[in-house]
Parts: structure tokens; sequence; C-alpha cells
């Protein structure tokens, strides 16, 4: 049996955590050790007390934690801190998002010999990506109420409200994406009277977004129509994500200053997809700059503003994986789980997810060969 280690975020930035009380006495109660760094729930407001309680050892430091368990829990990709301290017998848990960009983030995980898990990539029965789709569905909920925040004057916006009043019409917002994140900021934003364009990438799917979204304009996506849109767009949102792809187009910056002084852009997708000229990566403590006159929010892990709800939701998708993986091990956990398969990214040293070895020119392995080699 594997043991657990709950590790704190070393990023002030990242503010969720991977397991909740709640799942930690799920796991102590089925017979597994759990191991929580001292203050790892703090922000989510999950205290050292209410761990304990549950059943957890709480430990000083992140090294303590490190000898102790072998399966290690970590929202956010493991930093150059902690690479001297990670070795073999450990297996991570992260949303490592590792981009084409990254070369040199993948060897350092190589290094470090560990084994690492891409949360974002774990697959369930129906082939759907639970955590990713848990995180996309606050990430469009929270940027309609972001992009509202951001028409104020005091970001630099036109001083508009999102929604109407009775002496004033609601601004109109134009998504580019119809994704978990796209549809979900359409409905949320629909629902409060806002007028909103949802272009999509698949018009095949137009027939069932309409079904979806009875009260929002849907329509074929294009630079062209998206240049017709934008003087009348108050917020665009771009939400674009693909797993499987890249996407051939740029939002440019002629595009982006058609929109009036003031207006808003929320680019959901900068990290993932950067399909925006004026884009650059921001955060939960910056979140927002202004160029061209357009405010840009470019925040990747909005999540992160509503830590409680998003560890609650990450500790119910990743539960199943983490029980069934602690209690047979990873042989068996993968057999078992093959939605852990795709997931399963990196194995002492040896990339072992296709699409991560094509992207950096890197061999691929086959985990099942590794492990009945026992190498």
């Amino acid at each position: 049996m594997l043991k657990i280690g709950l590790l704190r975020e070393i990023k002030s930035t990242e503010t969720r955590v991977m397991l909740t009380p709640e799942g930690v006495k799920v796991l102590v109660q089925n017979g597994v050790d759990v191991f929580v760094e001292n203050k790892a729930g703090e922000a989510c407001r999950f205290d050292d007390l209410l761990y304990e309680r549950a059943g957890a050892t709480v430990l000083p430091t992140m090294e303590k934690v490190l000898q102790r368990a072998q399966i290690l829990l970590h929202v956010s990709a493991p930093q150059p801190i902690e690479f001297e301290v990670l070795n073999e017998s450990h297996i991570i848990f992260s949303f490592l998002n590792l981009q084409k960009t990254q070369a040199e983030r993948l060897q350092a995980l190589q290094e470090t010999q560990a084994s690492f898990i891409s949360s974002e990539l774990i697959q369930d029965e129906n082939g759907a990506y639970p955590l990713l789709l848990g995180m996309s569905e606050i990430a469009g909920k929270m940027a309609v109420f972001q992009a509202a925040e951001m028409l104020s004057i005091r970001n630099g916006g036109k001083g508009k409200l999102l929604f109407a009043t009775q002496e004033s019409k609601p601004a109109a917002v134009t998504i580019v994406g119809a994704g978990q994140v796209g549809r979900t900021a359409a409905a949320v934003a629909a629902l409060n009277g806002v007028t909103v364009n949802l272009l999509t990438l698949n018009p095949d799917k137009l027939h069932y977004l309409r079904a979806e979204l009875p009260d929002v304009n849907l329509l074929p996506f294009s630079l062209e129509k998206l240049a017709e849109l934008l003087p009348e767009t108050d917020v665009l949102i771009v939400a674009l994500y693909s797993l499987k792809k890249a996407f051939d187009f740029t939002i440019s910056r002629d595009l982006i200053t058609l929109m009036e002084k003031g207006s808003v852009l929320m680019d959901v997708s900068a990290e993932q997809a950067a399909v925006v000229e004026t884009s650059a990566l921001t955060n939960i403590e910056q979140p927002a700059f202004v160029k061209e006159g357009i405010v840009h929010y470019c925040v990747p892990n909005m999540a992160a503003l509503v830590p409680t709800t998003a560890s609650r939701i990450i500790t119910k998708k990743l539960l199943p994986f983490i029980k069934v993986l602690a209690l047979k091990g990873l042989k068996e956990a993968l057999v078992e789980m093959p939605g852990l398969v795709p997931a399963m990214s990196i194995y002492k040293g040896k990339v072992t997810n296709r699409r991560f070895a094509d992207h950096f020119a890197e061999e691929f392995y086959n985990i099942f060969e590794l492990l009945e080699l026992n190498l």
C-alpha cells in the first residue's frame, strides 16, 4: 500500500489544494496513510486541525512529507526548489500543463526520476476529462462576473454595467469558442440578460448549441465575422482549448482595436492557445493591464479565486483514482482505471505520453512495457 502526501502550494497565485479534509477521511477509512504539509489547505480555509480530525498526520515541512509518502498531490507543477527532493519512489499528481515552449521544464522533471501524472489529462469512462471540465465550468462562470468588474472605471474600463437596468441596455458580450468555458459563460451571461454572441469553430454543432443556448446568438467563427461584431462588443471572451490541435489563426492587434476604448478582453486561453496578439499572462494578484485602450484580463487559473469550491471539485473527481493507486499500486491502478493511462506522462525519466513525446521530440515509452520490465 502506498502512502499519500498533500503538499502546500509554493506559488502565491495558486490557492487550490488537491485533497480536502473530507477526501482525507475517505482514504483513511480505507486504510490509507495520509500526510499533510503544514498549512497546505490554509487558502481554502481548511486548517491543519480539520485534516488531523479527518485522520491525516500533519508534518512541518515538504521534506518531511516526501520522506514518508510515495503519492504526492500538488495542484501546480513542481517548482525548481522541489526538484532536488523528488526521487524515483515518488508519483506526483499535478496539473502539469506542459507547453511546447517548456522543454527545459520537461527535462527538469525527467531528471528527478520521479513519475508524473498530468491531472488535466485523466479521463473518465466516457473519454471526457473530469478535472479539466470541472475547472472549465468555474472559469466560464467566473469570466462573466470578472468581466463585469473589469468594465468598471477602477480597472480602466468604460464604466458600463454589464447587466441591464430599468434605464439602460445590457452590455454586449462576444465569445470565441464553444467548449465548456465558452458555453458556460454564454449561459450565465444570457441568464442575466446580457446580449451574447457565441462563435463556434465547429459549425456542425450549431444545431445542438441552439437547443442548449436558445437565448444566445450562435454563429460559425471567422475572423471576418469577429471583425463585424467587435465595434459593438463590450466584452470579448476568448475561450479556446484543444488537447489535439493548435489553432491556425491570430486575433490581431488591429482586430482588438476595433473595440471601443475601455472595453474588456477576457483571454481565458492565453496560456493554452496563444491566439490573441495583444495578450500576456496575468495572475490573480495582478489580473489585468490596459493595452491599446482595452482592458486585458488573462488569468489562466481563475478557479484559484474560489479555491474552496475548486478544491472540492478536484477532490471529488480525483479521489477514485488516488484511492485505487494507493491501495493497489501503479500497475494495477492503470489496468483497473484506464483513464489514468493517458495522464501517465513521465515514468522515472521516460516520457509515457505520446502527445508530449511528439511535442518535445522525445522517445515515447509504453508504460505497461516499462512496468512489465520493472524499469
